[in-house]
């Protein structure tokens, strides 16, 4: 028996080896040795010497990392230090305002808090159960608020009821951190997958941490366990890497030959099989089903009774799981890791945002009579906060109708009564490069787990629910054996729709319907005993299925399914009239289900489904035939299930209105993308091919051409156009941006519903002013995609080969359209990234795997075993000692590549040695430097070697000014700068500097997780501080040439025993860049800043300098200014400075570079301000606000589309019935106006900041973008002819609507500026026919 040694460790084991591993990784490791050394170095050492260890105790380094901040009200942010210091030889020294890191509190110290901070509920006796078996009782007396104790960010939560756990209990640090390079949470002894109850439901594997013999399931030993998985684990194909990984299985401890005795492949398949349910393939309480649907044959002049009497075709391959067991497996599992971290109840999360701090002037007005004191200042006012599912508006609503039914007659008073909220998703994958293999997959998750861990596929929490077949080709034979003749193309899309929701309804049984009604009790796994209500929360799909759930006809006259916006009038998406009709939306009512049953009908008694007496009774709001599932399963709980089909922004926007601005560009532009530098570890990749042919892209690429493509555009075109190109490609990053957020409040939702009314507005203007003036084609691919499409639907037609002109006519889509819809939904269901299409995606992943594993033949089954087997191999390679090489491959791969990324455009003649990875950081540490040196540089050396260099003028008094500061603090330095003496005092170790390759930045982001940033001089170079200037632009940027670390002391005046002992200083050598005050840039503005570098011919100027690691923020990313082209004339040639060259060779610099501020979700909340992570660091909340309004170019009053604002200083207003924060209104109706001249005529010493007080604009709700709305020209409207090219809607895959939307009577007309364009143009969503959508 071997026990480990470290105190407080109960470990026990009797193998050497697994005793061996544990020492290694015991988390009592530390301290016990550190507490060892303690009591020996106080036993060995004399008095005098323990209290000079003491004091060497409090020595620090260059950063001491603070510890985990406890739950405290927040502490207003230091003063702002001095803009600039001057030395004694009268140059200006930059010096960055001291920037104070803020960690993600500990979440640990809550539920003490939690159980302090709450009142207690009221008492209530419970009634004696009633002898009705329907669930009648009376009703709870009304419930209290419970409130959360607010942490350091100032958030705390708002509960109806007491929680009986706190999830959020044992959150750490660690937990909380994002990126790769980051210490992730210590490993338990436990397991990852304690048990695989989530898999098999009726049988668990539990896993022992002080078992001697782990438990290998339906395997007789390790041996084969550990080759059926590494079958399962390794490649398709064959490679190098899966031969050593299946020769360290071999060579594996515990492995051995003699253990494979009549073992073999296929029993170890079936053993997998019988493991999962011992009575067949697949439990009968929850696994895999094979079942079977029936379609009705409708003709034609085919006469029928009822519905029941018209023939059935019997589709089976059904491939499905019940939901409730499903549900009750994973809610069970008691061994599961995220059985304590469900948020079982809703709750609303506010935010105390910190107030700024503004020095008021002295009051000269004498005090009043009788008056004391003054009076106290008013608390601010609490923000609502979303994040996640159980924080919104719809789940707050699905709880309070749960509280408001009567408890079931025996339950307890302390059974919990909780929503379980299900999210969706579906949508057809193809599996297979070539051919026509294909799955459609619904995939199921649940709402209340964080979506920082359900939007991980390596986590296994997405349930695969069904597989839909395809309508197989035997209805065509079925058809004609019964007919005497083949079904039309309008029978077949009628079968497909109600195969969809025939499936729908087999899933929605009879079990779960009861368990939606009445809930269902039972004991969580948690041990707490809940009775859980099942809800539909959201469907995730690209618009052809989101169109199949509601049962609707595919872009005909009313093409949203969750408004009825005519087609012909999307293109007025942002007006009043649009908004009113917005609000109104889709209703799932009993006359709307009467006229889908009485339209069924007559097509069952004979009518043609294309027919008047069909369509009449559905083409006003384009409905189809068929009857949704989840309205027949949910209309009678007043469930209005259009509310659940959520956006996409995938789809919508990144794939489809962005997607769809290409125009006609130079070799110069794709020139300019190809130099475009990258950012991040691949959130910006090198553009290498040519960006305007657009061939084989994906989301994440036209989102990477978005962030920066104002730039590459910048100058290619005359200039309105520019300018127009300019302001519109600025509102759809900024718009897109703020559709990204991870974390919202109610301010950055008016922001983002201004952004969306400016965006609309700069769409159509971009379509009326610069449109007209080119003569746009198709692209060759298009032209091809084209041709094979119209030869599919006629093979006896020669379309054109050539390419044809097109017209801009995005702004006439529902992709265009469904944008508005974005700020609403985030309120009803959390962010978009709860529900983005792309999580799904991600999930293919899995399912395209596996069937290169199966025969090709029927293959929807063996997919769906082959995911159980894969996933209980990864529960019990859990409890095995043994890890798989690949997977230690794995672990270190990401630190390789951050390791590779250091020398990846690093010159061939610097590259001396393979980099080392760097090993995972503290997450509380604020940056990260490597203990070892890349290279030692002899200070007086190096000088020499670079006398001629412009870029080491002052290096070494530069230097030693800033180690003085950083020994004596900043404080101590004089406003004339530290004396010679001082200076004279600082000693560096054998006057040498250590270089290191790297420095990782860790910072807080705007959501309230750790992330970092790699800092490299050879690759991503550029850095932002805080400014120290109390106008203007709220950061600095800096280059950074250099990354030392040096041993240092001070001698000097003042010196203490402290600072006299040798100590480490990491410091960072920049080249500054400084804000161009002649260019107009903010939000404001439509413009990024745009920087330069300091002049170095300039004598006063001190282009170089010393930077802090502390005071960094967080990288930049900078883009160059291609259109200014380059200079030498801001420094002479240096090899130092500019490390890389440009593309010819030229030893100079751009003239200008651009600050993108929508680089990332962070440094695009650093920008707009008002991030709960930033702990109002930057911009506060209140300046924020004023970034929803945008500035005219023109001298006179412009009125613009944003929040209402009743002056500069007061926040945004809110829609009529929406909730900011408790107790607050935002309203105002006042309007603030703006003067500003032509940016032709903008001053030298203009101020950039778009947040000057003294500018004026008038601003009105996003709504209301017509009201007075001044353009630059005005544009003649036409009318409006929705169905122009009846032919031209079919070509292109388009169902036309018989109606047409001539005839129906327009609303309200706006203005004479709304339709830039003809509405002669045909209204094509040429996006899904480039997608090559057929509508079912």
């Amino acid at each position: 028996m071997y026990s480990c040694a470290f105190t407080g460790c109960s470990y026990t084991t009797m193998s050497k080896i697994a005793y061996g591993r544990h020492r290694k990784s015991c988390s009592h490791a530390v301290a016990s040795i550190s507490q060892a050394l303690g009591k020996r170095k106080v036993e060995t050492m004399e008095p005098a010497l323990v209290k000079r260890a003491r004091v060497e105790e409090t020595i620090t380094s260059s950063y001491v990392a603070p510890p985990p901040l406890p739950a405290r009200p927040l502490s207003p942010p230091p003063p702002p230090s001095p803009p600039g210091l001057s030395t004694r030889g009268g140059r200006r020294v930059r010096l960055p305002k001291t920037y104070n890191d803020f960690l993600p509190s500990a979440k640990g110290v809550l539920p003490s808090q939690y159980d302090r901070m709450k009142p207690r509920p009221v008492a209530v006796d419970v009634p004696p159960p009633l002898p009705s078996t329907n669930a009648t009782s009376v009703p709870p007396p009304p419930e209290k608020v419970y409130r959360t104790a607010a942490d350091a960010f100032g958030i705390f939560r708002e509960y109806a009821r007491r929680p009986h756990r706190d999830p959020e209990t044992n959150v750490s640090l660690e937990a909380v951190c994002d990126a790769p390079g980051l210490e992730k949470p210590a490993e338990q002894d436990a397991p990852k997958y304690a048990s695989i109850a989530w898999i098999t439901r009726s049988v668990a594997i539990t896993v022992h941490p002080t078992s001697t013999t782990p438990d290998y399931g339906p395997f007789e030993n390790a041996s084969q366990f550990r080759l059926m998985d590494y079958f399962y684990g390794s490649s398709d194909s064959k490679s190098l890497d899966a031969l050593d990984d299946l020769i360290a299985v071999i060579r594996s401890p515990g492995f051995s030959s003699e253990d494979l005795k009549g073992f073999s492949a296929k029993k170890a398949e079936r053993a997998l099989d019988i493991w999962v349910s011992p009575s067949g393939a697949f439990s009968a309480e929850d696994g895999w089903h094979e079942g079977s649907v029936k379609v009705p044959l409708p003709k034609t002049r085919a006469k029928y009774k009822s519905e029941d009497d018209v023939p059935k075709f019997n589709v089976s391959g059904v491939i499905y799981r019940r939901l409730l067991p499903l549900i009750k497996g994973v809610v069970q599992d008691a061994a599961s890791r995220f059985s304590n971290v469900y948020h079982w109840l809703p709750h609303r999360k506010f935010w105390i945002a910190p107030q700024p701090t503004h020095v008021e002037p002295p009051n000269t007005t004498p005090p009043a009579s009788g008056s004391t004191s003054a009076a106290p200042p008013t608390p601010p006012t609490p923000i609502r906060v979303y994040t996640d599912c159980y924080n919104s508006d719809a789940m707050l609503k699905a709880d309070a109708e749960i509280r408001a039914k009567a408890r079931v007659p025996g339950d307890a008073p302390s059974v919990e009564y909780v929503t379980l909220p299900l999210l969706f998703w579906s949508d057809a994958t193809q599996l297979a490069n070539f051919g026509s293999a294909s799955l459609w997959p619904i995939y199921m998750y649940f709402g209340n787990l964080s979506k920082y861990v359900r939007g991980r596929p390596t986590e296994f929490t997405a349930h695969h629910l069904a597989y839909i077949p395809s309508l197989p080709d035997a209805i065509k034979d079925a058809y004609t054996t019964r007919y005497g003749r083949t079904p039309s193309e309008d029978i077949l899309k009628f079968c497909k729709r109600d195969l969809f929701q025939q499936i729908w309804l087999l899933l929605l049984d009879d079990d779960f319907m009861h368990a939606y009604e009445h809930g269902i009790l039972l004991m969580c796994g948690d041990g707490v005993l809940r009775r859980i209500f099942p809800r539909v929360f959201t469907y995730s799909a690209d618009y052809p299925e989101k169109v199949l759930v509601a049962a609707l006809r595919p872009l005909a006259r009313c093409p949203c399914p969750r408004c009825l916006t005519p087609k012909g009038k999307v293109s007025e998406a942002g007006s009043k009239a649009d908004m009113r009709r917005r609000m109104q939306g889709r209703k799932d009512s009993e006359a709307l289900q009467k006229n889908i049953q009485t339209a069924r009908g007559h097509l069952f008694k004979g009518y043609a489904i294309t027919g008047a007496r069909v369509d009449n009774w559905l083409k006003d709001e384009s409905l189809i035939p068929v009857q949704s599932a989840f309205s027949k399963r949910f209309s009678s709980f007043d469930v209005n299930f259009y509310d659940i089909l959520a956006p996409d922004l995938m789809h919508e926007f990144e794939l489809g209105v962005w997607k769809a601005k290409g125009a006609d560009v130079v070799e110069e532009f794709n020139s300019r993308m190809r130099r475009m530098p990258t950012f991040g570890r691949d959130r910006i990749r090198r553009f290498w091919h040519d960006v305007a042919s657009r061939k084989r892209l994906a989301a994440r690429d036209y989102e990477a051409f978005l962030i920066t493509m104002m730039p590459a555009f910048e100058g290619l075109l005359d200039l309105p156009d520019d300018q127009t190109v300019a302001d519109l490609l600025f509102e759809l990053a900024n718009w897109h941006a703020l559709a990204k957020l991870r974390l919202h409040t109610t301010v950055t939702l008016d922001i983002f519903r201004a952004a969306t009314g400016h965006m609309y507005d700069a769409i159509r203007r971009f379509a009326a002013k610069a449109c007209p003036n080119y003569d746009t084609h198709e692209l060759p691919s298009e032209a091809a995609a084209r041709v094979r499409r119209a030869k599919a639907s006629n093979p006896n037609v020669q379309p054109s080969t050539g390419r044809k002109p097109i017209a801009f006519n995005v702004h006439h889509t529902y992709k265009f359209h469904s944008l508005g819809d974005y700020p609403d939904y985030i309120e009803r269901s959390g962010p978009t990234d709860n529900y983005n299409t792309q999580v799904g995606e991600l999930e293919h992943r899995h399912v395209k795997r596996f069937y290169t594993r199966t025969n090709k033949i029927h293959y929807e089954m063996q997919i769906a075993r082959k995911e159980r087997k894969r996933s209980l191999l990864a529960a019990i390679r859990e409890a095995d000692p043994f890890q798989p090489l690949s997977q230690r491959k794995q672990e270190r791969n990401i630190a390789k590549v951050a390791a590779a990324e250091v020398c990846s455009r690093e010159p061939r003649a610097e590259r001396q040695e393979t980099p080392r990875a760097p090993s995972p950081s503290p997450p509380s540490d604020h940056h990260a430097i490597s203990k070892f040196a890349h290279k030692t540089v002899d200070l007086h050396t190096w000088l020499d070697d670079h006398e001629d260099d412009p870029a080491i003028k002052d290096f070494m008094p530069l230097l030693f000014e800033h180690l003085t500061r950083r020994l004596l603090g900043r404080e101590a330095e004089p406003e004339d700068g530290f004396s010679p003496p001082q200076l004279d005092g600082v000693h560096i170790l054998n006057d040498r500097l250590y270089r290191h390759r790297t420095i990782r930045i860790n910072h807080t982001s705007y959501d309230m997780r750790r992330d970092q940033d790699a800092v490299n001089p050879r690759t991503h170079a550029d850095i932002m501080l805080l400014s120290s200037e109390s106008d203007g632009h709220p950061f600095w940027y800096a280059h950074v040439l250099e990354i030392f670390h040096a041993n240092v002391r001070y001698v000097g005046p003042g010196a203490t025993y402290v600072n006299q002992k040798w100590q480490r200083i990491d410091f960072v050598w920049v080249r500054w860049f400084e804000i161009d005050t002649s260019y107009r840039a903010g939000f404001q503005h439509r413009r990024q800043h745009r920087l330069q570098f300091i002049d170095a011919t300039d004598v006063d100027n001190t282009p170089f300098g010393f930077v802090d690691p502390d005071d960094i923020i967080q990288s930049a990313y900078l883009i160059p200014g291609f259109d200014h082209g380059s200079t030498t004339d801001l420094l002479g040639p240096s090899k130092l400075a500019r490390r890389l060259a440009d593309d010819d060779g030229d030893d100079d610099d751009y003239c200008y570079f651009y600050a993108c501020m929508f680089a990332g979700r962070d440094i695009f909340m650093r920008h707009l301000g008002g991030g709960v992570g930033h702990a109002g660091i930057g911009i506060d909340v209140e300046t924020s606000k004023q970034h929803a309004i945008r500035a005219s170019r023109r001298g006179g009053r412009k009125k613009l589309a944003g929040a209402r604002l009743a002056n500069a200083g007061q926040g945004l207003a809110s829609n009529s019935g929406r909730e900011s924060s408790p107790g607050s209104a935002m309203e105002s109706d006042g309007e603030v106006t703006m003067n500003v001249a032509p940016s032709d005529k903008i001053p030298d010493d203009a101020n950039t900041s778009a947040d000057k007080a003294d500018t004026r604009v008038t601003s009105t709700s996003w709504g209301g973008w017509e009201d007075g709305r001044d353009l630059e020209s005005d544009v003649d409207r036409e009318s409006d002819d929705g169905d122009a090219d009846e032919g031209e809607h079919e070509s292109e895959g388009e169902e036309p609507d018989e109606s047409g939307d001539g005839d129906a009577e327009r609303e309200e007309r706006v203005a004479s500026d709304v339709d830039y364009g003809s509405d002669d143009d045909v209204f094509v969503d040429t996006v899904y026919a480039a997608e090559g959508f057929a509508p079912l």
